[in-house]
């Protein structure tokens, strides 16, 4: 395929996917919908000059859309009818252009034989025939600095937060050196007051005139923004909208299926949420070795409580077993040997502990203390991906109720203080005020995690056998019950076979 068997196309995006696309990425049977060719056709124009009237098209849409394929198709077509140029898939990180738009390329390249013949695959960039170049990028914007760029594709915007990809963005403009050079932006709603750059625009582009009266297009000097908050694809069915609404937040569903703007910070645990979990029957669980326990620690010495939180996992069933708060004050804090390290200890003494996660903060000599004693004590430090993944299997299983709670009124209210902050990582639980004491809640997040996990994280002992085996018997060193060993300790075990051979297996 040369260029002069495509220069018909150069204006024309709907006749270059009706004729060079026919499949999708999976190799079936690929049509623009009818609001995409409306869209296209209302939006990429050119002047009597030959000049392109846009210079960005926003195009928003709930997810599930098919906008990264038709970014993948749009890119391929500005491509193949706009010789020896240069254009860039960009992201707030490498994985995602490689991910997304660019892996969708790449795919429809392999699917369409009469585009594949003249591209030369890469890892991270596609070369044309016709001399140019597809490259995706991450947020090194100092790489970007200099780019003769006539296309820069930007997937799901929303998450352009950082300042690094503001920067990005900023040097990745049309360059006026590049005639009809533009920006195409696939993406659905943001956070108000975080996704700042995609919310700029979609502002300006509100702003602007709505130039359909059937579709929510509007047009502001050279900004044409498409913002629809209307499933329009055979597959967004009545049936995939309920099954995302039971599982997901009502900001969450409403951002990502609704594509409308919401608040970074939500109500997390709604009261209908917490109490249809909470069964009248069920009360605090005695300590007891009958029954594996999982326990978490959420430290506070003057202003925050400190809490533990103890629960067992039944089958599908996460119970909550008990909850033991102290509360400090500024002249009286909390001696943390005599209560939180006393309390473990005990329970440990009595009860079959599997894992107790700590928050490190604040707690360091007591994990050491407690690691000493034996304990099956293990630092959960609240990191971005600790903390989300806390608020997500909270919810999940207060959601799916799978949470068996009995009815404590100081609990329940720390469950009503808390709200959710959303990230491009998810959600992480948070205070709404600092007055507002949210430990207990912490700390049962992380109990919950610990009982998650517990199917993915057999116990492990160690087998040792060696010439001074008696009778050369294995002699085996497993875990109590159903507490975990922890590595380092089963490798320094190993070495005790010295001379002889020692082999690891599962379970006790």
């Amino acid at each position: 395929m040369t260029t002069p068997n495509l220069s018909r196309y150069s204006r024309d995006p709907v006749a270059f996917i009706d004729l060079f696309i026919r499949k999708d990425e999976k190799g079936r049977r690929f049509r623009l919908s009818p609001h995409q060719r409306r869209v296209l056709a209302a939006t990429i124009r050119w002047d009597d000059d030959g000049r392109l009237q846009l210079k960005v098209l926003l195009w928003g849409e709930m997810k599930k859309s098919g906008k990264t394929f038709l970014a993948a198709a749009l890119l391929a077509w500005w491509a193949f009818t706009n010789p020896n140029s240069e254009t860039i898939v960009a992201a707030n990180d490498l994985d995602q252009s490689v991910g997304r738009v660019f892996k969708t390329l790449v795919a429809i390249l392999k699917q369409n034989s009469a585009l594949a013949s003249s591209a030369r695959i890469l890892a991270e960039e596609v070369t044309l025939s016709n001399g140019t170049t597809i490259t995706a990028i991450s947020s090194d914007y100092k790489g970007a600095a200099g780019s003769r760029h006539s296309l820069v594709v930007y997937d799901e915007l929303w998450g352009f937060s950082l300042e690094r990809a503001e920067r990005l963005f900023e040097e990745l403009t049309p360059p006026p050196t590049e005639p009809n050079a533009w920006v195409l932006i696939v993406t659905y709603a943001g956070w108000t007051g975080e996704s700042a750059l995609l919310e700029r625009f979609y502002k300006q582009g509100l702003a602007g005139e709505r130039i359909d009266d059937q579709l929510e297009l509007y047009r502001n000097g050279d900004l044409f923004m498409f913002w629809s908050h209307t499933p329009r694809q055979p597959w967004q069915t009545p049936e995939y909208y309920a099954s995302q609404r039971a599982i997901l937040r009502p900001t969450t569903f409403a951002r990502l299926h609704e594509n409308k703007w919401v608040s970074s910070e939500s109500a997390f645990i709604t009261p209908e949420l917490w109490d249809s979990c909470v069964q009248p029957e069920h009360q605090p669980l005695l300590v007891s070795k009958d029954e594996t326990e999982f326990d978490a620690v959420d430290i506070g010495i003057k202003s925050d409580l400190a809490a533990v939180v103890r629960v067992r996992r039944r089958g599908n069933q996460i119970v909550l077993a008990g909850v033991r708060i102290w509360k400090p004050t500024r002249e009286q804090p909390i001696d943390l040997e005599t209560t939180v390290e006393a309390h473990l200890l005990e329970l440990h003494a009595h009860s079959a502990v599997r894992r107790i996660l700590v928050d490190p903060w604040q707690a360091y000599s007591s994990i050491q203390r407690l690691k000493a004693a034996g304990l099956p004590i293990e630092e959960f430090p609240q990191t971005v991906s600790n903390t989300v993944r806390m608020g997500q299997c909270l919810y999940d299983v207060l959601k799916g109720k799978n949470l068996v709670l009995y009815a404590d009124d100081e609990l329940r209210q720390q469950a009503l203080n808390t709200i959710a902050i959303e990230t491009p990582r998810g959600f992480r639980i948070a205070k709404e005020k600092a007055s507002k004491k949210i430990d207990g809640i912490v700390a049962l997040s992380m109990a919950v995690v610990a009982a998650v996990d517990a199917a993915d994280r057999p116990p492990f002992g160690i087998s040792v056998m060696g010439q001074d085996a008696p009778n050369d018997d294995e002699i085996r060193v497993t875990q109590v019950g159903e507490q975990r060993v922890d590595e380092s300790i089963m490798k320094d075990l190993a070495a005790i076979a010295r001379g002889g051979n020692s082999r690891w297996f599962p379970g006790g």
